[in-house]
């Protein structure tokens, strides 16, 4: 009867092990990491890339690969592979900007374009508004 019991409760305790195991080893998917991945699925090997990491940091590359997990591309500035989880990353343009000719590294210069524009558009109005309010 002890033996029989014994074997119960080890059964028992095996399967609750597979289970947690196997509960541990699924990935939670929300809905950006899988709007990321389906970005990665289509890209094809060797595609510029900008990668926008929810840190706000930009990474650009090459891309290399993708999996359940995250995405393979190879740096441009630092010559190495880099790894990132679906998680990690905000998203993937594609494509990368210029280089910055101080830092000599690459950057996106959509933001400095904005900014440029608006402030010559603000400009603008400045000098439209005292040439008209000095007529």
């Amino acid at each position: 009867m002890f033996r029989r019991l014994a074997k119960q409760i080890l059964v028992v305790a095996l399967a609750s092990t597979v289970a947690l195991t196997a509960a541990a080893q699924q990935i939670p998917v929300t809905g950006r990491d899988a709007a990321i991945k389906r970005k990665a699925d289509a890209l094809k090997p060797q595609a510029k890339i900008t990668v926008i990491l929810l840190s706000g940091g930009e990474e650009f590359g090459s891309f290399i690969s993708n999996d359940s997990r995250g995405i393979t591309f190879l740096d441009v500035d630092r010559g190495a592979q880099v790894v990132l989880n679906y998680s990690d990353v905000k998203k993937i343009k594609d494509g990368y900007g210029g280089r910055n000719s101080i830092t000599q590294r690459h950057t996106d210069h959509t933001k400095a374009v904005v900014v440029t524009v608006v402030v010559l558009g603000a400009l603008g109005g400045l000098i439209a508004a005292a040439t008209a309010a000095r007529n």
